[in-house]
């Protein structure tokens, strides 16, 4: 069993010819990512700004700060907040504090053996480095790496982690228009795309994050989106995380990609196709910094990056 806080009931089966003729039927789930209190590694297949890259790990456990609170919810959407953790006595430099307040080995990165892909325009195969993180170099993909629509197919062949095979779907490159997006209490917020004209398996995914540099855990993510070109997030969980707080540099994330997850021993790993899009986002009020020479004069430059 899958597992994923989002899984759609449709399923698209195709057929993969093998170099030796014969016919191996993939089913391919529309949209099904690990949930973050499960997930133990992810693979990503990313569809950069004139690169195209392959990447992963995969950790023995869930990392228990990496679990986030759900605020507040509304279709799609959620208001995510990070949780305050608390073991006593302390944990030791090689634990973490878990559920329940009792300390857990900290979560380390497994070797999975060697890891293939295929479907993409060029054959790739992955071995982990000293960290054991999985990464293709700069020059190993032509650019696009894969066409629209290919039938993707990762397959780690098990060391630490047993075998596992992951599948996943070429997507469009994501287009938004270019400009910052105002982010205002109790107005809507609008988030347009050109949309693909056969989306197929892949859905849109919405993160905003105002504060991430002010040390605040918090986010407003809409995800499994259908891939029609536009999405307005809900005002009330926009006002609710304006609430939360503010920092310099706040950014809207947006991002078109297929998933596909399997359980292991260590916990669900993912595999994301993606092409993914960030833009500032504009509140009133708030001036964002590098420096003092970035504010007006009588304001300084804060350590969260904004004009005081």
């Amino acid at each position: 069993m899958k597992t994923s806080h989002r899984a759609w009931s449709l399923f698209l089966v195709v057929s993969w010819m093998t170099g030796c003729g014969s016919t191996d039927t993939l089913e391919l789930t529309t949209y099904e990512p690990c949930d973050a209190s499960q997930r133990a590694g992810q693979f990503t297949v990313e569809l950069g700004d004139g690169y195209t890259a392959v990447q992963g790990r995969v950790l023995s456990g869930v990392v228990p700060a990496n679990v986030r609170q759900v605020e507040a919810q509304e279709g799609e959407c959620r208001l995510l907040r990070g949780r305050t953790l608390f073991c006593e006595p302390a944990c030791g430099a090689s634990q973490t504090c878990g559920e329940g307040g009792v300390c857990i080995p900290y979560p380390t990165a497994r070797n999975v053996g060697p890891v293939s892909v295929r479907g993409l325009k060029a054959e790739l195969s992955l071995t982990p480095n000293s960290a054991k993180f999985y990464s293709s170099s700069a020059t190993t993909l032509p650019h696009p790496g894969f066409d629209e629509g290919a039938r993707i197919e990762l397959v780690a062949s098990g060391s630490e982690v047993e075998t596992f095979t992951l599948r996943g779907q070429g997507v469009t490159a994501l287009t938004v228009p270019e400009g910052p997006i105002t982010f205002e209490r109790n107005k809507p917020v609008t988030v347009s795309w050109t949309p693909s004209a056969s989306p197929g398996a892949a859905r849109l995914q919405i993160v905003a994050d105002l504060a991430h540099h002010g040390g605040i855990s918090a986010s407003l993510e809409c995800d499994g989106l259908a891939d029609t070109g536009g999405f307005t997030l809900p005002t009330a969980l926009v006002s609710q995380l304006l609430d939360v707080g503010v920092a310099g540099f706040p950014k809207l994330t947006i991002t078109r990609r297929s998933a596909d997850s399997v359980d292991t021993r260590a916990g669900c790993v993912d595999l994301l196709v993606l092409s993914q899009v960030d833009r500032e986002l504009l509140i009133p009020g708030l001036e964002s910094c590098s420096g003092d020479e970035d504010c007006p004069e009588g304001k300084t430059c804060q350590p969260d990056l904004t004009c005081q």
